[in-house]
């Protein structure tokens, strides 16, 4: 039995025009769930954001303040390097091995 695609398609169409049919209790039920998820979906929606006010500025400080760190530690390190180069300290040495590249 080969059956063509447009009474396959019909027999789709009635059998679910007899499911829509569902009572008043069904259609209520099928609302009130869709009205529940909407609402949890949106809670959750809420929820994130808020966490997001709250979690933004206390990483942003952090960060900020590990790279005030890292730029002191990286003043200091200058700082001493142009000390010793201020001293002006004069290292002799013989030159063993000089590569021509």
């Amino acid at each position: 039995m080969i059956f063509s695609f447009k009474q396959h398609s019909q027999q789709w169409q009635q059998a679910f025009a007899r499911r829509q049919h569902g009572g008043p209790l069904q259609r209520l039920l099928a609302w009130l769930l869709l009205g529940l998820m909407l609402f949890v979906g949106v809670a959750v929606l809420v929820f994130m954001l808020l966490l997001s006010w709250i979690l933004i500025p206390i990483l942003l400080f952090r960060h900020r303040a590990k790279v005030k760190a890292w730029q002191q530690r990286q003043q200091a390190a200058h700082g001493q390097y142009r000390e010793s180069a201020t001293e002006q300290q004069t290292i002799e040495g013989e030159v063993l091995h000089k590569r021509e590249d």
